[in-house]
């Protein structure tokens, strides 16, 4: 039999309130929020489980065991919370009047109200120096057999990873002004979704995205085990996946801020599927583009509304599927599937309800695009000679590498790259100015500037 945690050292004592105030100093000394653990649980503007939590202390029942962990030295705090952080944050919050308790802030209770609750006593496990992955594993294995956490906060006790801190950053944090789809204005609300971040629920669907990513990008399963797979994989390369799931946020909230001007904030199954529809043409169209939001969501919209709001009589059909075992109909399967994330099938068939739908119109609003976005070399050549070797725009001299192709027919417009007569090769600073017009067009634009 081995040990793995034989080496790993801590101490339990008894401790007052106001010993731990006074020795840990929480906030200073000692980190209430490290990364790796799951963020306050936010129930209401009251501070509920703060409340029950210093309510039960007071009452004279067990906190449990708190435990820390001591740092390496170099680091901003000299411990580190390890498991009960809610507690912790609860005691401090209380004793520094951010709430009250049965109508009275700290600051309101007698002298002997006070010396009572500071008295009050609780273990408290500390730790000795650890890495990263040895805080995460005893966490695990602490929660593992009490009061345990969801399995998204399990995951975020990876800790210090590139992936765990890819994943919580594109929640947590603002880092890219084309998409502010998680915007939190405050510490649980999103400006653009209606979905809270308690619990890590966010996380959670940012993490599954990713695992999507670190597949094939295309729709599939993402089982909680999945994620886990995900998280544990060192090799795993947080950068290259970001920037595609970057590019998967940033369609969902340009959906997001038209239905926000339309109506309200996104729901949770509203935001689900459109995240499935983009796997899905990921699948499906391999390379393509939305040209038009406005026509997209609003199209989309109407056929999401229609199966789950105006649908009783319309899509009341009994299904035949193997992966039902009950009798049930269109409409509960549409709603059920939404945000079903560990059945392909299931997912297949919810996109295929959609764009079956005579309202989705899916062709005045998005375009396949070539697979191969550049010209190859021999592609390039032969358009500049066949211009004669000058610039295809101003039809004066240049050498080969002063010029760049260009497509006549933009390729974010389904221009080709695959057919040769779409390649024009133009100086460089006319290729940057030309966005989505023509050569024709560009040309006509440069001579109505110099007449």
């Amino acid at each position: 039999m081995t040990f793995p945690f034989k080496n790993v050292r801590h101490s339990a004592e008894v401790i007052t309130i106001g010993n731990y105030i006074e020795k840990y100093q929480p906030g200073y000394l000692l980190d209430l929020n490290p990364i790796t653990q799951r963020p306050p649980i936010f129930l209401a503007v009251d501070n509920k489980k703060s409340v029950e939590i210093v309510q039960t202390a007071m009452n004279g029942v067990s906190l449990g065991i708190i435990t820390i962990v001591e740092n390496e030295e170099g680091l901003s705090f000299k411990w580190e919370s390890l498991d009960g952080g809610h507690r912790k944050r609860a005691l401090h919050g209380y004793y520094n009047n951010e709430f009250a308790v049965n109508g009275k802030f700290f600051n309101d209770l007698s002298k002997k109200e006070k010396a009572e609750f500071l008295n009050i006593q609780f273990c408290i496990d500390v730790y000795e120096p650890m890495n990263n992955y040895m805080k995460g594993e005893i966490f695990r294995i602490l929660n593992g057999t009490m009061n345990p956490p969801n399995h998204q906060e399990i995951l975020n006790s990876f800790g210090d990873t590139a992936i765990a801190n890819v994943i919580r950053n594109t929640v947590r944090e603002d880092f890219d002004e084309n998409h502010k789809l998680f915007d939190l204005t405050d510490a649980k609300n999103s400006k653009w979704i209606d979905v809270q971040n308690s619990r890590l629920k966010l996380e959670e669907f940012v993490a599954r995205i990713y695992y999507r990513y670190y597949e094939n990008g295309f729709l599939g399963s993402r089982k909680d085990a999945e994620l886990k797979t995900m998280y544990s994989d060192e090799t795993v390369k947080a950068k290259s996946l970001k920037k595609k799931v970057d590019a998967h946020l940033t369609f969902l909230f340009n959906c997001a801020k038209i239905r926000k001007n339309l109506m309200n904030k996104m729901g949770w199954k509203e935001l689900n599927t459109l995240s499935n529809l983009y796997h899905y043409f990921n699948e499906h169209l391999k390379e393509w583009t939305v040209f038009d939001y406005d026509v997209f969501y609003q199209n989309f919209f109407k056929v999401f509304a229609d199966y789950t709001v105006d649908s009783d009589k319309k899509y009341g059909d009994v299904v035949d599927f193997d992966f039902e075992t009950a009798d049930v109909t269109v409409k509960e399967c549409f709603k059920n599937y939404t945000t079903c994330h560990d059945n392909y099938a299931k997912q297949e068939q919810l996109i295929k309800w959609i764009l079956s739908h005579s309202d989705m119109k899916l062709n005045l609003s998005v375009r396949a695009l070539d697979p191969q976005r550049l010209f190859s070399k021999e592609v390039k050549e032969a358009a500049f000679a066949k211009q004669g070797f000058v610039c295809g725009i101003d039809g004066k001299e240049a050498k080969f590498d002063e010029l760049e192709a260009a497509h006549d027919i933009a390729y974010i417009l389904g221009g080709s790259t695959s057919d040769a007569s779409n390649c024009v090769m133009i100086r460089k600073e006319y290729n940057r100015k030309m966005g989505v017009m023509t050569i024709s067009q560009y040309k006509e634009l440069l001579e109505s500037k110099a007449a």
